[in-house]
């Protein structure tokens, strides 16, 4: 059966999207059939992250009812189906997420996880996107601010009666002043699944149009993605959250 997962954040800035790429990359990495939807209508990147920006049909046309979502749909290279949005400004002309539903209910059916980068905020485009979805995944960033708009798109998707998974603490330097694990989960109600740490792997990879699970795939940040996929999949997983130093890395190519 396939489950529709709407990764939400409540603000720009948290590393949504790069959640996304990275979930949908491990899922396929574990044998999941899988779809990423980039439901950023004004400002989508979810096909910057994948290496595909332009395409000639896009999530913008389907909503318009000039395509059907398999026309918009692109296989990347390591198997993961993408549905990138149109980046031009003239796309954004008569387009509408109000039927997104629709189009989400087009993809239910052969693959295990479609997976939507729902826009940064909480207007409109992101509002439908949680309401299209069976389950919201909630990124968030130690600090107050980002917290406090996370627990808007929680009770977004409560009163949506979108199930909530859980939460990424994403982009986490470890500084004394950060909201830890537990104090998320007080303020959320919901468990942080795993903290992902802020690190230059991970926009090296972006540079490169990679997920880092793709780009450093024994990295810890990797496995840490990893780890948030085999949660999702219900998966028997154990990640290495080691962070390897130089002679580390150097004596594995030896084991």
């Amino acid at each position: 059966m396939t489950r529709l997962i709407c990764v939400s954040s409540g603000k720009g800035g948290t590393g949504k999207t790069t959640t996304t790429s990275n979930l949908g990359a491990a899922l396929t990495h574990f044998g999941s059939d899988t779809i990423v939807l980039d439901a950023n209508l004004t400002n989508p990147n979810l096909g910057f992250h994948l290496g595909i920006p332009l395409y000639p049909k896009t999530l913008h046309d389907v909503l318009k009812g000039d395509a059907h979502i398999t026309e918009a749909m692109y296989i990347h290279n390591s198997g993961l189906r993408v549905v990138p949005a149109g980046l031009s400004i003239e796309d954004l002309v008569d387009t509408s997420p109000d039927n997104l539903s629709d189009v989400l209910l087009d993809t239910v059916g052969e693959p295990d996880f479609v997976l939507v980068d729902s826009a940064a905020g909480l207007g409109n485009e992101s509002i439908n996107a949680i309401e299209a979805s069976d389950e919201v995944l909630v990124v968030t960033n130690p600090n107050l601010p980002a917290v406090t708009d996370a627990l808007k798109t929680v009770n977004i998707a409560e009163e949506a009666g979108t199930d909530v998974l859980g939460v990424v603490l994403n982009r986490v330097n470890g500084h004394e002043s950060e909201l830890d694990a537990e104090e998320v989960e007080s303020m959320l109600g919901y468990q942080v699944i795993m903290d992902v740490p802020e690190h230059n792997k991970v926009q090296e990879a972006l540079s490169v149009k990679k997920p880092v699970v793709h780009h450093e795939p024994d990295h810890h940040v990797s496995e840490r993605f990893k780890a948030v996929a085999a949660e999702v999949a219900n998966i028997e997983y154990e990640p290495d959250l080691r962070e390897k130093g130089f002679f580390a890395k150097f004596m594995e190519k030896f084991k």
